[in-house]
């Protein structure tokens, strides 16, 4: 899995240019732990470089007619699917996801996503209302201006392409910081785009540190909006610092997802979704199954079943086609995981697979698929975000306990729901307190569909035509159409 040390730039104004100082730092390939590439690390100059370099292309941009703009989404959509596998090795090998899940949803994904928002660009139309004989009322919808889009690392390309498909079509423009850990795909995507005649500063990418090049881009007054995807954490601090602007903010935070399963779900299928929910990019999902709430008439029965499945999970080289879960991102993440896994066993959980990283292993972040069973309610692992392949089992009697225990967390991204009864599912989706709810599945965010959290789980929407309304602001035009305004002044 050896491979020679990449180097990266910034890339600003159609140019991959270095960082001032020329500042930058190695990331490590996670599956293997050896240096996989070198990349400029952005300081607030450039950061403020890049503002400006969007806020030059915007001018133009913003002016372009909706359909020549597609034009370019749809370039976009081409060119990740002529460069599928060459991108997809870059993010297999910069996340530890398996090469697989990188060419299919990744890839698969990102296409997709641009495809739908090309697709529904007839949506940024405003509406002409007739007030009255005398009065006519449009509204318009225009591009809400420069957006700073912050990614994270678990899903780095597809991620990406939920903010910039819709920012483009909208007639924003864009900068965009990635994760420190993942910046060389979006890097190598950029400066293919520019080949294929996406103006320049339209999209610009700066890699950095958080709390230097991501502080900036928050507080930068050019800044329209910005856009994050992360935790909660640091959720809060963004929301904070745009609020000196009155800057528009939408966050996408983090998540503990319940999959809440009745006595009368077909368990096959069941096990078959629920083991994809909990260890699908090793775990590091928001919307992951880390609550796996069993009816405690199958609960035996079910656990069976589904540890015997948890056991045939392959785990190997993420590079190999037929590996089904890899490594997770960097030495301290792995670390995070082993500690959460302790919890678990400390706080009276039941260890029934996994927690460790296995033997064949000496190098490369690998953990277990990991199944605790018998788990409080209350417990750590119960509560906070693990973002590992660890999935906390907690049996309920009735439909009220399964909606408390739903419900008692700060978080409201995700959950599923698995009955053959109809009425219950609806009255279960009804009280879960969660803004994306799967019935008899689970697993799959569907970009014709609006995503997004409820309490510390975020603020606003992506995809489907919410994701679009983001970048877009509203203006009331109201024209008066009678022959004399009527006096309001007597003298």
């Amino acid at each position: 899995m050896a491979t020679k040390t990449r180097k990266y730039g910034l890339f600003i104004n159609g140019k991959e240019v270095s960082a001032k100082g020329g500042k930058t730092y190695i990331r490590e390939n996670p599956a293997t732990e050896e240096p996989f590439a070198e990349i400029a690390e952005a300081q607030k100059a450039d950061v403020d470089k890049a503002v400006k370099a969007a806020a030059k292309a915007f001018k133009t941009w913003s002016k372009i007619p909706v359909s020549e703009r597609v034009k370019y989404v749809h370039k976009i959509a081409e060119i990740l699917e002529k460069n599928r596998e060459k991108i997809a090795l870059t993010n297999t090998l910069e996340t530890g996801k398996p090469i697989r899940e990188s060419r299919l949803v990744e890839l698969g994904g990102a296409i997709k996503t641009l495809e739908y928002y090309a697709g529904i660009s007839n949506q940024l139309n405003g509406e002409s209302i007739s007030v009255s004989e005398a009065q006519l009322t449009v509204t318009l919808r225009e591009p809400i201006g420069i957006v700073g889009q912050i990614i994270p690392w678990n899903f780095p390309l597809l991620l990406s392409f939920w903010k910039i498909a819709p920012a483009l079509v909208a007639g924003c423009t864009i900068v965009l910081k990635p994760a420190e850990h993942t910046p060389c795909g979006i890097l190598e995507v950029a400066k293919l785009c520019t080949k294929a005649g996406l103006p320049d500063g339209v999209l610009n990418i700066i890699p950095g540190d958080g709390e230097v090049a991501g502080q900036a881009l928050v507080e930068h007054p050019g800044v329209a909006k910005v856009a994050f995807t992360g935790s909660t954490e640091v959720g809060k601090i963004v929301m904070k610092t745009a609020a000196d602007n009155i800057k528009r903010v939408s966050l996408e935070l983090g998540g503990k997802a319940p999959c809440i399963v009745f006595d009368d779900a077909e368990i096959e299928n069941t096990i078959e979704a629920t083991l994809r929910g909990g260890f699908f990019n090793q775990g590091e999902n928001c919307t992951a199954v880390t609550r796996l709430l069993l009816h405690e008439k199958i609960y035996d029965k079910f656990l069976s079943a589904f540890i015997k499945r948890v056991k045939k999970i392959r785990m190997g080289d993420p590079t190999k086609d037929d590996t089904e879960i890899g490594s997770v991102i960097s030495r301290e993440h792995f670390e995070s995981v082993k500690s959460y896994f302790q919890k678990g066993k400390n706080e009276g959980g039941r260890v029934l697979a996994g927690g460790k990283r296995p033997r064949k292993f000496t190098k490369g972040y690998f953990f277990e698929p990991t199944v605790i069973a018998d788990v409080d309610p209350k417990a750590t692992i119960a509560c906070e975000e693990i973002f590992g392949p660890i999935v906390a089992v907690i049996p309920f009697k009735t439909e009220e306990e399964a909606v408390s225990i739903a419900n008692d967390t700060v978080y409201g991204l995700a959950g599923g729901i698995w009955t053959k009864d109809i009425k219950r599912a609806l009255r279960m989706a009804k009280n879960i307190k969660a803004g994306y709810l799967w019935v008899n599945t689970y697993g799959g965010i569907i970009p014709e569909t609006p995503y997004g959290g409820l309490k510390q789980s975020g603020i606003g929407k992506e995809l489907g035509k919410d994701g679009l309304d983001m970048y877009l602001e509203s203006k009331t035009v109201n024209i008066f159409i009678g022959d004399k305004i009527p006096a309001f002044y007597k003298g």
